[in-house]
């Protein structure tokens, strides 16, 4: 879900560069108009669809703790006892409440974007938000979630400002209680001027050892890989059994193998695409969508739309798949998703994440 069009930065990478309101179809459709998800709104949302939810992202393209309503939308989901209730954030507009409410609430991951260890780098990419402000706020959050059951994951965005500050993510991660990092590639965002930051113009190799680098670093302090590029190629892999063990207690302590990518890739198999029926993307104005990849029009209106009819139009979108008929978005997608997990070659890009 968003809950609001807004960020209170400008990231040199990201669409809010050269905007302040990120809007969606259908246009002529705000809730409000301040660009947030109104909180009644969210509360028959809630109703609906999460009961059966397994995981919430109270989250997905633009800054959820600017709402100001913030608190209280997160304790209303936290009533649903949802099993991976999260968030991603920069985590600048935290205050005491707010971060109250999260671990009341029994979220289960805040993931914090961070794109740089040091003051330099992390204001040089995240335009608007102070280094000294960041570290505060984490304290601020570690405070609050001491004894709880909330995880931290820091993301980052790896190009070619923060390139060296990759290497320093693990220990910055472990010196401030992260669990998981979640690394990706800068990518091509439309309307953006970004080209100066891509790193699919450098050495492939060089770009899998430093990979390899911070990877290993990271697991060798117990923090697991929530996202991390493929930097392994198939001249890397030995062949011998005791190579192939090693290699696979390794990935298992990295987090790399868990059931929910091969229940993933299992739905994909069986339908030909893992999200339609099974995921919801929901934004401010309540439009839904199958995936964050559709860019047709919604298939449906939140909360006034029946549940069942927008199952309905989902099944029928998985349906067409599974038979070789793509509808929409579908018929161009190259499920986008599943470049976190391959290699990368160096004529490759990277979604910016979910």
């Amino acid at each position: 879900m968003d809950l609001t069009e807004r960020c209170n930065l400008r990231c040199v990478m990201c669409y809010f560069s050269v905007t302040d309101r990120l809007r969606f179809p259908p246009f002529d459709r705000e809730l409000a108009d301040n660009g947030n998800m109104p909180l009644a709104t969210f509360e028959r949302i809630a109703e609906t669809y999460f009961p059966r939810a397994w995981r919430v992202a109270l989250g997905c393209a633009a800054e959820p703790l600017i709402h100001r309503d913030f608190a209280a939308i997160v304790r209303a989901a936290g009533r649903y006892r949802i099993p991976e209730l999260w968030f991603p954030t920069n985590l600048l507009a935290l205050n005491a409440d707010k971060a109250e409410a999260i671990v009341a609430a029994g979220v289960h991951t805040v993931a914090v974007s961070v794109d740089g260890m040091r003051a330099e780098t992390y204001e040089k990419i995240r335009v608007g938000g102070r280094f000294a402000q960041l570290l505060e706020r984490l304290a601020l959050l570690n405070e609050a979630r001491r004894g709880s059951r909330t995880r931290l994951r820091f993301i980052f965005t790896w190009m070619r400002s923060n390139r060296e500050d990759l290497q320093l993510l693990p220990a910055f991660a472990a010196e401030h209680g992260a669990a998981e990092i979640d690394v990706r590639f800068v990518t091509p965002t439309v309307g953006v001027d970004n080209a100066a930051e891509l790193l699919s113009g450098e050495d492939p190799s060089a770009l899998n050892d430093e990979l390899a680098a911070a990877g290993e670093a990271a697991v060798a302090r117990g923090i697991r890989l929530a996202y991390y590029p493929g930097f392994e190629t198939p001249e890397d892999r030995e062949e011998n059994l005791a190579a192939i063990a090693k290699r696979a207690l390794w990935r298992v302590r990295a987090g790399l193998y868990r059931w929910e990518y091969f229940d993933y890739e299992l739905a994909k198999w069986r339908h030909g695409c893992a999200y339609p029926g099974r995921t919801y993307v929901i934004r401010p104005n309540g439009a839904v969508s199958p995936c964050i990849f559709w860019n047709e029009p919604p298939l449906a209106l939140a909360p006034e739309t029946p549940r069942a009819e927008v199952d309905r139009r989902l099944g029928a979108i998985r349906e067409a798949i599974r038979c070789g008929e793509p509808q929409g978005s579908c018929a161009g997608c190259t499920v986008r998703g599943d470049a976190f997990y391959q290699p990368f070659r160096g004529d490759e890009t990277r979604p910016l994440g979910d």
